[in-house]
């Protein structure tokens, strides 16, 4: 039998044992014997899962730094220096590393001049100004003329790699792609070389074009995106959730290099760092090329966010008048992934809006017809710290956003004095189990899965334990969860009302 498969049989015989007995320690342990790790003295730990099916592997690297680290000044910096990672290093995306770094030095200073009189607002100097935003499009452009553009990529993809790859959230930054087995020691050579070694070029013309422009299509000029990032405004007023991962417009443009590169100083550390690898590779190998190319990176010593998010003591609601179609959002403070109730969240989110047989989508789409989408989630914007379980609902045309209101509550009512049936908690249970082998499919999903528990829960082993949690969750434990955190003081209120476009 092929080993991805044994491994797929494994855990599929492991999540149907849950429910048939309590003797699956054996199944887990075969399946969890096959991961090895180690950490480096830096403190980057990897995790290995051989599968020698075929001769590739696949790798992700967790940084664990999102926005939720950021402050008032930076927001949008990890989404950017994740764009920043593709740059290259010293030797790679450039044809003169000394020219250039003189290029980039006068390109600081014309900046930080540029920002002087920028931040004066009003009262700034027009003539000044001009002649500041010239220079500095000149020192940007002289900078460019060392650029290899996308040489990193290049040598990827002229490797045989696939799929690369990023994404910034709220608690983590993440970069992953599929590569050749017999390429191990190149991939070493390039990520531990960009996790130790960035250069940071093109930083300006990168969060003046791409990264502005991607703020200005998912949010400035999308009336959802617009919505959502007031509502995470509203919602938490304290935590590092308070703002979006794309950050407010002003500090994309007024943000320094040197505020990315103290910002990477700070949390691209050993201690930050997990990578995984699935697929055709060796251990030995793994530690030999790890040693060798991961050594650089400082261990550092990441300070943890310390701001936490105050009880709520009433609602909050907004309406945003919009030429778009209603929208209502319903958003309820909860605990984090670590939390003892983190499964029974997850089973009232099924129960009451995850698919067609939830009941907010039998209720509002398919019986009253009132509704063309209705869904719930646990766990935004992120899963670290203290977040939300959050109701969402676009509504039918002639339908408004206080119509979705009203149907949504008298499900979440419902469920909050009354419970939930045997009937759909056994049904959860099952799609956890159908859910958990499918997430496992592919070296991909399995690296993902391992670095993610790793990266938030300490320990890859936990991810094992997920089904167990939910099969370990009762009625009583769902009323009970369910009557503390639908309670009016706890929930926040967002509303499109449609207004005619002017």
């Amino acid at each position: 039998m092929p080993a991805r498969n044994r491994i797929l049989t494994l855990v599929a015989a492991a999540a149907l044992l849950l429910v048939a007995s309590g003797a699956v320690a054996q199944t887990y342990l075969d399946l969890e014997g096959q991961i090895q790790e180690f950490t480096l003295d830096n403190g980057v730990h990897f995790i290995v899962l051989e599968n020698h099916d075929v001769p590739v592997f696949s790798f992700h690297t967790f940084v664990n730094v999102g926005s939720a680290n950021e402050v008032r000044g930076i927001t949008g910096l990890s989404h950017i220096l994740e764009h920043m990672a593709f740059k290259g290093t010293s030797e790679i995306g450039t044809n003169d590393k000394k020219a250039e770094k003189k290029a980039m030095a006068i390109e600081d200073e014309t900046f930080a001049a540029l920002k002087v009189e920028r931040l004066k607002g009003a009262t700034a100097d027009s003539t000044r100004l001009a002649e500041l935003e010239a220079a500095f499009t000149a020192a940007k452009d002289a900078a460019r003329e060392f650029v290899v553009t996308n040489e990193f990529g290049q040598i990827v993809e002229n490797n045989g790699g696939q799929g690369l790859n990023a994404y910034t959230s709220t608690d983590v930054t993440v970069y992953l792609y599929n590569f050749p087995s017999n390429r191990l020691e190149l991939w070493a050579y390039l990520e531990g070389s960009r996790m130790s070694d960035p250069v940071l070029r093109e930083f300006y013309t990168e969060k003046d074009g791409p990264v502005t422009e991607e703020r200005r299509m998912r949010t400035d000029n999308n009336p959802i995106g617009r919505l959502i990032e007031q509502f995470q405004n509203l919602m938490f007023m304290a935590n590092g959730y308070h703002h979006s991962t794309i950050g407010y417009m002003s500090d994309i443009q007024n943000i320094s290099r040197d505020d990315c590169r103290n910002y990477f100083n700070e949390n691209y550390v050993g201690s930050n760092i997990v990578v995984t690898l699935v697929g055709d590779v060796q251990f030995d190998e793994v530690q030999k090329y790890a040693k060798k190319y991961f050594s650089a990176i400082p261990a550092g010593n990441p300070q943890p966010v310390e701001t936490f998010e105050p009880k709520q003591l009433g609602e909050k609601r907004m309406v945003l008048m919009d030429p778009a179609q209603p929208v209502f959002v319903a958003g309820y403070h909860i605990e984090n992934v670590k939390h003892p109730d983190w499964p029974v969240y997850e089973v009232i989110a099924d129960v009451l809006g995850q698919g067609r047989t939830s009941r907010l989508y039998k209720s509002l789409v398919k019986d009253q017809q009132i509704a063309v989408q209705a869904m719930t989630f646990p766990g935004f914007p992120g899963q670290k710290y203290q977040t939300g379980l959050i109701c969402f609902a676009v509504p039918v045309k002639g339908k408004t956003g206080a119509d979705m209101e009203s149907a949504v509550f008298a499900e979440i009512d419902k469920i909050a004095t009354e419970g939930i049936t045997a009937e759909e908690l056994e049904a959860v249970k099952q799609r956890t189990r159908a859910n958990f082998i499918r997430g496992l499919r592919g070296n991909s999903g399995m690296a993902s899965q391992l670095a993610w528990h790793q990266t938030y829960n300490g320990d890859w082993r936990d991810l094992f334990k997920e089904v167990e949690e939910i099969e370990a969750v009762t009625l009583e434990d769902v009323k009970r969860v369910a009557g503390e955190i639908f309670v009016k003081t706890n929930r926040t209120v967002a509303i499109i009302e449609t207004e005619e476009a002017s």
